[in-house]
């Protein structure tokens, strides 16, 4: 758990004087390689679940699990500790007696064709890549919603609409091709990147009647300049975020941008998503990293030029690309900044006797202006789940953890069922990396925390590419299991962690939910004014009547408290589909026109039709809402008499 922290001061110390390793300045050092939190090697995906089919938890005996593989610190080795962390907090046994077998799909509805678009695409962009398989149709109508995608999914049931067509563009003029012909003949586009949203955002839109087709970017995939004088690299939006840190890594460079899913997420996804990563103190978001982005609509590209550092040059419409969800054209290529790679990094891991007190040290640390690269904090819950996933120590291992133990829960007093952890990254150079420990380590004892060490900090941050995994194992136990997340004020944390807790469990007392539902939150990015607040919530959905309807009731309405205790709709997943009803209670009427109004002006016929966010054609009730031209309202059936 944490060493005794004399000893831990010792060896902070140590670390803080010691000189850098040398590399070299065109490659990253073999340390740096051995702390990354996944493995760069490339690997097969699994068809629907998440992440790669090398990679899973299994049952080891009735009590033990392990991850397989070896792509991620967390694989291979057993993990004794984590099912009964897990019965112990549901209160629900749980064991390979409640494995769901997954049931395969029943054969899929026959495709929408429009034959004159095929035609005409072929003959325009005759090496595009064409998919028509059920296989290839079923793995592009959906992304990584757990309980409405995935476990449906595995349940033998598909959505209610597939896509029709998968293309895989491997250049611009294929993109355009693909866009011009389909608003000529009225056929339906969506932007496929890496699949890994949670919000609905691939789902078709249920009622559609026209040929739908997933445009899948992955092979837009190259690096096409770095420019190492000015700091910037343009990318086609198909790479993934690791194939670009590989890329740029060779070259002694990086982004920064590691969000969860940096091993599957696209460039042009991530900007779609107005996404953020873990090292977003040090980098930025992806609006401050992203400089350019080409967005290809019906009516043309957007972009602006030249590649500046900042314009005042009016109101930019390339930003319209930052949170689009796909619903007004697809993002073609992007230009980054990038930054050398650092000279030190550097973790660590601090403990603190409570949440409230990990969340005053957080804002003393921003208030401070000290920036490691990552720091977050995970309430009890998170940390013990933590705790549960560590493998079985023998010998020397075993005889220290006890000791430690001792030492921070009867010396120092700290309470297992309330104390909770920081996860930190420094980077920089040496120079930088001494400064954010000296700050960060300069405000620890006056909130309480004594430091947990090195080692922790780096399992702690790669645990957090085991979650999803995680997620879908327990899925097929009957578990279920979603993430949430809010952007709130440092005053509005404790008021709405404290309702979501307490309102959740009382509907699912309320259902008839067996055993006790699961939270867990962290505090994952921090600004001077605030952070976000990253749940991750689920409960035993074994025996409840209709467990799917059941879990979106009590989702809906952690979401409707969370709006009412002062947090935002989202920090960084978007709106998709799930959120959208809540939008009016966000966006001012003035505002949604305006986004509705740009959306007429990009694409009048409504070819970018997923629905997502204010571009929603059918409300879930099935009635058509939002057309958007006479020839979409004519296509709908909702043309009315003059």
């Amino acid at each position: 758990m944490t060493s005794p922290d004399a000893q831990e001061h010792a060896q902070e110390h140590a670390q803080e004087h010691a000189q850098p390793p040398t590399r070299s300045p065109t490659r990253p050092s073999q340390r740096e390689v051995d702390a990354r939190p996944y493995d760069p090697a490339p690997g097969r995906r699994y068809a629907h679940l998440w992440g790669y089919d090398d990679s899973g938890f299994e049952f080891v005996d009735a009590r033990t699990v392990r991850l397989t593989g070896s792509r991620y610190p967390l694989a291979g080795a057993p993990l004794p500790h984590f099912m009964p962390f897990v019965e112990a907090l549901l209160g629900v046994p749980v064991g390979p007696e409640h494995v769901q077998e997954s049931v395969p799909p029943p054969a899929l509805p026959a495709p929408q064709r429009n034959e004159a678009f095929v035609t005409e695409l072929s003959q325009a962009a005759p090496d595009l890549r064409l998919e028509g398989d059920d296989q290839a149709r079923l793995v592009h109508s959906h992304g990584q919603l757990s309980v409405d995608e995935i476990y449906r999914l595995l349940g033998g049931i598909v959505p209610k609409r597939l896509v029709d067509l998968v293309a895989h563009p491997s250049t611009e003029d294929e993109v355009r091709a693909l866009v011009r012909l389909a608003d000529q003949h009225d056929v339906v586009l969506i932007p496929y990147g890496g699949g890994t949203n949670v919000s609905g955002a691939l789902a078709c839109p249920p009622n559609e009647r026209r040929m739908v087709v997933s445009v899948d970017m992955r092979e837009l995939n190259r690096v096409l300049s770095i420019d190492r004088t000015n700091g910037w690299v343009e990318v086609e939006a198909g790479i993934t975020g690791k194939d670009l840190e590989i890329r740029l890594e060779a070259e002694g460079l990086t982004t920064g941008h590691v969000p969860d899913s940096v091993e599957l997420a696209t460039v042009g996804g991530c900007i779609a998503t107005n996404a953020s990563g873990m090292k977003k103190n040090r980098y930025g978001n992806i609006e401050d990293l992203v400089l350019d982005a080409v967005l290809v609509t019906p009516r043309g590209e957007v972009r602006t030029t030249p590649v500046v550092p900042r314009r005042s040059t009016g109101i930019e419409a390339q930003r319209l690309a930052f949170g689009s969800e796909g619903g007004l054209g697809i993002i073609t290529r992007a230009t980054l900044q990038v930054w050398p790679l650092p000279e030190v990094l550097r973790y660590a891991s601090l403990v603190f006797p409570d949440f409230a007190a990990g969340v005053r040290y957080l804002q003393a640390v921003q208030a401070a202006g000290v920036r490691p690269a990552s720091i977050r904090l995970t309430n009890n819950t998170e940390f013990r789940l933590g705790q549960a996933l560590g493998r079985a120590k023998r010998g020397v291992g075993a005889l220290t953890s006890k000791l430690t133990k001792y030492y921070v829960t009867r010396v120092k007093g700290f309470d297992p069922e309330r104390m909770v952890a920081c996860t930190v990254v420094m980077e920089g150079s040496a120079d930088e990396v001494r400064q954010q420990a000296r700050g960060l380590f300069g405000l620890l004892k006056a909130h309480g925390g004594l430091s947990g060490g090195p080692e922790n900090g780096r399992r702690g941050f790669a645990v957090t590419f085991a979650i999803a995994y995680i997620r879908d194992f327990l899925n097929t136990l009957g578990i279920f299991g979603e993430t949430l997340e809010t952007s709130a004020p440092w005053s509005r944390i404790h008021a709405i962690t404290d309702a979501v807790e307490a309102e959740l469990r009382r509907m699912c007392t309320e259902r008839g939910v067996a055993g006790t539902p699961y939270l867990s939150y962290r505090l994952s990015q921090s600004y001077r004014t605030g952070a976000c607040i990253y749940f991750t919530m689920g409960f035993c959905a074994r025996g409840l009547e209709d467990p799917v309807a059941t879990f979106h009731e009590v989702e809906h309405r952690i979401r409707e408290v969370i709006l009412e205790q002062g947090g935002s709709l989202s920090h960084h997943h978007g709106v998709g589909k799930i959120r959208q009803d809540f939008l009016p209670r966000v966006h001012s009427e003035a505002s949604i026109e305006s986004v509705r109004a740009l959306k007429r002006a990009l694409d009048p016929n409504d070819v970018f039709g997923v629905g997502n966010h204010v571009f929603h054609t059918d409300d879930p009730s099935g009635e058509a809402t939002e057309p958007t031209s006479p020839r979409a309202q004519h296509r709908r059936g909702t043309t009315r008499a003059p």
